[in-house]
């Protein structure tokens, strides 16, 4: 039976360490390297992991296959990605720094999956864990219970977590097969949380914890039922070959079999550096598969259910400056927007302007070396600048026509604020007697294969259900490409006469400092218009946490670093959009006028007399076909 488990982590917190050990002890290792899944020149170079390693080892008649996920926060989203097909999670926590900001983040998402989540505390052999046990159940949870020993050292705090265990317990003290069996459907529903203590630089404690998945981690894969997969990695090989990496979720899949209109070539198993050709991959497993071109990240395939959308999104643009034809620089930053979907690559063809999405400098050197490496291209970034993004406050009416001589298309809109973080969404309240269903797929299609700019500062639109309520063809003279430019101009001409919002990244700001610099740390919190929370006293430090303007807290690291002189400790993670608290003085410094950005006209064309003739935004509702 094949498992897929993820080893995730703050950065340093011996992730890789502890992979190469579980590889070690599985037999698939004969020592580790600390290179054996950072397999990428630059992971060797910068000593940290960006994409998710693979590899696979057995224990106790299971194959356990490992997904080491990067721990730096500018490769979150690769993380997050991995997160959806785990069986289960295994959170590593230093004993010497014990919980960490990224840590929290990790917590929460694995709980919005989910995930059934084990815990390893590792550096053991460097310092006691006591204290670090003890913030895990103070900021993670009081579910967190040390199996280290075993579970019958644990047996009194199993049993206050479950009446029928209590029982049994009172009546019947410790048996190990009914214990085993209830802290498996715990931890299956993310009752508990096992911990384990150890090092995995020594070795202690990787054998219980090995035990541990053995003995409590469940699945039920059907390799015989109607086959699924869910599509959650693209990688590249040596040769050029795209794999797209799948977790097989049911039935069995084989080289030249056909994924909807796509036939399958090779299957590969990944491990480490190296793949290896497979026969099949059956239900539960992971595998390369060539030949889909038609698939993407996040696409579920067969009977299984796409991938749930990323929480995790780049706080950051920048723009690319390069020389020679735009169209080879495009064209390999497509490739690997194909392997990083977040990476939202955008080319302005008015401006010969390319630009991305991320989440720190880090990310923006891995991509400038990938380019020259991979590509043969070099190129130069502009500084990161903060992503914002516009919204509306209420509901608003969007009308947009398109009709030169012999293209006809109507569309009318509304356009409904969204809950925050759930960016753009579509429904239909149009009746098919209206406007034909092929048609309404179509629009539903162009509303979401382009980037819809706002009207106070050309940012992103986001957190807005477009509504379709009527549309209208011509028999003859309806093109696909005339629904197109009636979806933008009256998602646009809606924008105009609505009530819009600016939204900017904020970041969960964690900082701990000597308490005779709280001071100057709150201080530094109120002027960055952030929000504080209790401080806390964690050794000898004393930890604030805050949720602070990313534009405000950009440069901060510097400055703490000097106050602190060095002996502080600050941690930056993506903390969602908020309100922005310096609206007017965005707007005043982009300038953006909306009625002059051509690309984006919120105006219609209508025809008459055999030429088309535009009608500007603040009058042409009251030209609609469909309003006579």
């Amino acid at each position: 039976m094949y498992r897929t488990i993820g080893i995730l982590a703050h950065v340093d917190a011996g992730k890789t360490t502890l992979s190469e050990r579980l590889l070690t002890e599985g037999g698939s290792l004969r020592a580790p390297t600390g290179a054996f899944l950072d397999t990428d020149v630059q992971e060797r170079k910068r000593g940290i992991t960006i994409f998710t390693g693979q590899a696979e080892f057995t224990h106790g008649g299971h194959v356990y296959q490992l997904a080491d996920t990067p721990g730096h926060v500018d490769f979150a989203a690769e993380m997050e990605r991995v997160l959806a097909i785990l069986d289960a999670a295994i959170v590593v926590v230093s004993a010497a720094d014990g919980v960490q900001g990224h840590t929290e983040t990790i917590w929460q998402r694995l709980e919005a999956l989910k995930v059934p989540t084990f815990l390893f505390v590792n550096k053991c052999d460097r310092v006691e864990p006591s204290a670090a046990v003890k913030e895990i159940h103070e900021l993670l949870s009081e579910d967190c219970i040390d199996l280290t020993a075993g579970l019958e050292p644990a047996a009194e705090a199993l049993a206050e977590r479950d009446e029928a265990l209590l029982e049994f317990y009172l009546e019947h003290g410790f048996q190990d097969s009914f214990f085993r069996k209830a802290a498996q459907r715990m931890a299956g529903e993310r009752w508990l949380f096992p911990v384990f203590c150890g090092s995995a630089r020594e070795g202690t404690g990787v054998q219980a914890l090995m035990d541990g998945l053995d003995a409590l981690l469940t699945t039920d894969y059907d390799p015989l039922a109607e086959f699924g997969a869910q599509a959650y990695g693209v990688r590249r090989q040596a040769d050029g070959t795209r794999l797209v990496l799948l977790k097989i979720t049911s039935g069995t899949l084989h080289p030249r079999d056909r994924v909807g209109d796509d036939k399958v070539g090779e299957l590969r198993a990944l491990r480490g550096a190296k793949t290896e050709n497979i026969p099949q991959a059956e239900a539960g497993r992971l595998c390369g598969a060539a030949g889909l071109p038609g698939v993407r990240i996040g696409d579920g395939v067969g009977t299984a259910a796409a991938l749930p959308a990323a929480s995790l999104r780049p706080l950051l643009t920048a723009k690319a400056a390069f020389e020679g034809p735009p169209q080879e620089i495009l064209a390999a930053f497509q490739v690997l927007e194909d392997e990083d979907p977040q990476l939202g690559v955008e080319w302005e063809e008015e401006l010969q302007q390319l630009t991305v999405r991320v989440m720190g400098q880090v990310q923006l050197e891995v991509l400038t070396e990938a380019m020259r490496t991979r590509f043969g291209k070099e190129i130069e970034f502009t500084p990161p600048e903060v992503l914002y993004q516009e919204t509306i406050a209420a509901p608003v009416e969007g009308w947009g026509h398109f009709e030169p001589l012999r293209h006809y298309a109507e569309v009318g809109l509304r356009l409904e604020p969204g809950e925050r973080g759930s960016g753009l969404t579509f429904r239909s309240e149009c009746p098919t007697d209206e406007l034909a269903l092929n048609w309404q797929r179509l629009i539903e299609t162009h509303v979401f294969e382009r980037v819809h700019r706002g009207v106070l500062t050309g940012a992103p639109l986001t957190d807005v259900t477009v509504v379709l309520c009527c549309g209208r063809a011509h028999e003859k003279h309806t093109e696909g490409g005339d629904f197109r430019e009636a979806v933008y101009r009256a998602i646009r001409h809606g924008l105009m006469h609505a009530e819009s919002i600016l939204l900017e990244p904020y970041v969960h700001l964690t900082a701990g400092v000597e308490p005779a610099q709280l001071g100057r740390l709150l201080t530094d919190i109120s002027r960055m218009s952030g929000e504080a929370e209790a401080p806390m006293q964690r050794g000898v430090r004393v930890t604030v946490g805050a949720a602070v303007p990313l534009s405000e807290a950009m440069s901060y690291q510097q400055e703490f670093a000097a106050y602190t002189h060095g002996r502080g400790v600050l941690t930056l993670h993506p903390g969602g959009m908020r309100l922005c608290h310096n609206a007017e003085e965005v707007r005043m410094r982009r300038a953006y006028d909306a009625e002059r950005d051509v690309a984006h006209t919120p105006d219609s064309v209508f025809c008459s007399h055999g030429a088309g003739y535009t009608v500007k935004w603040h009058e042409s509702a009251k030209f609609m076909h469909c309003r006579r």
